[in-house]
């Protein structure tokens, strides 16, 4: 497996994973009716995939930089789920943030992935009220990213 920032050419594969995503299917699944990742996302923020060495993509993460540094999107493959990879890639995470000075990262979190992220040391600070697509209430999170020079 390797880990490598996404491309435009990367769209109709990132798209795929997002829309199979079995975490989505029943109450879940209207946050992404409509939804596609665009080539502006890619461009701007800081997403990397993990794929096969024979380029089957496996998952990936997209980390929005600015003044409220947030973890947008965090996906793996079905059939790759419970291989380690979602650890592997928010490891990945946490490397891109400090390597860009990030302290701390939000995570507004699909709530069955909450226990995930707090295993991954987020800590919950909130409730992201219902909306129109999301008619659900989600956790807000927050990671904490030590220093490029400290010692964690």
């Amino acid at each position: 497996m390797q880990i490598r920032r996404a491309a435009v050419a990367d769209l109709p594969a990132l798209n795929g994973l997002v829309q199979a995503a079995k975490a989505y299917e029943g109450r879940y699944r209207s946050i992404l009716d409509g939804y596609a990742i665009t080539a502006v996302q890619v461009a701007r923020d800081l997403m990397f995939l993990a794929e096969t060495p024979g380029g089957q993509l496996l998952g990936f993460y997209s980390l929005v930089t600015g003044p409220e540094p947030e973890l947008d999107l965090l996906f793996v493959a079905d059939a790759a789920q419970g291989t380690g990879l979602g650890r592997a890639l928010f490891e990945h995470l946490k490397a891109t943030a400090q390597a860009a000075d990030i302290t701390r990262v939000k995570i507004v979190s699909h709530p069955p992935s909450e226990g995930f992220y707090r295993k991954m040391g987020a800590m919950p600070v909130g409730i992201k009220a219902p909306t129109a697509k999301a008619t659900w209430t989600r956790p807000i999170l927050e990671l904490p990213v030590p220093g490029k020079y400290s010692r964690a």
